[in-house]
């Protein structure tokens, strides 16, 4: 089977850009620029729905002083997972309501 013009076209730009060291950088942040942001927000409240296997946290005032209510989503006809945690372990929290 032979391959197209358009196919060898498309790998053989491929393999130049990741020859070459400028465009493996440009591909390389273009990457790292999609990726969701690692900073966690704190809600004021618990939302009745979540995902399953998803995050949140929570600072409603049942944790102790410096302390935010970490909630774990799970399948259904399960309880969530909820501990509390210090507010210095989350990435970049910040309350939902603070301005900058």
């Amino acid at each position: 089977m032979r391959r197209s013009s358009l196919e060898t076209n498309r790998s053989s730009g491929l393999r130049r850009t990741l020859r070459n060291p400028t465009g493996l950088a440009v591909l390389v942040l273009a990457l790292v620029a999609s990726q969701p942001s690692v900073a966690q927000k704190i809600h004021s409240y618990e939302p009745l729905m979540m995902d399953p296997c998803s995050t949140i946290y929570v600072d409603d005032g049942s944790c102790s002083a410096g302390k935010v209510l970490k909630v774990q989503g799970v399948p259904k006809n399960q309880r969530r997972k909820k501990s509390c945690v210090p507010r210095d372990s989350i990435a970049g929290g910040t309350p939902s309501g603070a301005r900058k």
